[in-house]
Parts: C-alpha cells; structure tokens; sequence
C-alpha cells in the first residue's frame, strides 16, 4: 500500500521547530487525527514482517526526500527532529505498550542503519514535559 510519506511528513521543517508545550500539544493532536493512519501498514505489522515494513518506510523517505541520489543534511536533520516528536510519540500513544515499544525500537534500529543517524524516542508525556517557560527568551521553569 505505501506510506504516503510526503503527505505524513508534510511541513517537518516547520514543526519540527515548535518552541512551547501549547504549539506542541497543538501539533500533536493534528498529527494523531490527520496522519497517524499514513502509518498503518506499519503498526498493524506482525513481529514476521515489522522489519520489512519498517526497511520499506526508510526506503519510501529516502525516495521522497532524496536529492542527487541521497537525503541532504539539513532534511535529514528535520526529519529526525519529525520521528523523535511525532511519529515515535503517536505509536506510543495509539498502540498497546509492549507492541508500541517493540515497533518503535524496530523503527529507530532500522532508521539508524538506513540513514547513518543516530536517533533515539522518548514518550509524549517526557517530551511534553520538556518545554520550558521563558521571559525574554530565558529559560526560568518548567510550563
């Protein structure tokens, strides 16, 4: 079926660069509603086939994003920035714990290999939980 990643990743530069907890929260939501199912060949997969289909969605990014026969740094570096805060995030959230973990540290194994990267995932909760609270553009606090 494909994964349709030019529509999953569409704009990963500008929301790769969220800066607050509410533009994240925001980002996600839409992430969930409007993208996650671009994923289902993915999660629905069985421990049989998760690494084929995972090796298929690193090659589907590489054909989508690939100029002068390989992905350029700064669109690499957007698209890491896109798994590390929406799609690894959104498995966790939309799938059971186990089968989440196993298919998200498939994904980052495959897409470590594949892209030379060396990425890793943390949870919704966690990255939310990051965001800090700035006055003039110092950080002071948690939000």
């Amino acid at each position: 079926m494909g994964y349709n990643v030019e529509k999953l990743f569409e704009d990963a530069r500008k929301l790769s660069k969220v800066s607050n907890k509410k533009a994240y929260q925001s980002n996600m939501e839409m992430f969930n509603s409007n993208r996650y199912a671009y994923l289902k060949d993915l999660v629905d997969a069985g421990d049989d086939n998760l690494q084929t289909q995972a090796q298929s969605f690193c090659e589907e990014v590489t054909s989508a994003f690939k100029k002068f026969g390989k992905v350029r740094g700064g669109d690499l570096m957007d698209l890491n920035y896109f798994m590390v805060f929406y799609v690894f995030p959104a498995i966790q959230q939309n799938e059971e714990n186990e089968k989440a973990i196993r298919i998200c540290d498939t994904l980052r194994d495959t897409w470590n290999q594949h892209f030379k990267s060396n990425i890793s995932y943390a949870d919704y909760e966690t990255l939310l939980d990051g965001f800090q609270t700035k006055i003039f553009g110092v950080p002071v606090g948690k939000n």
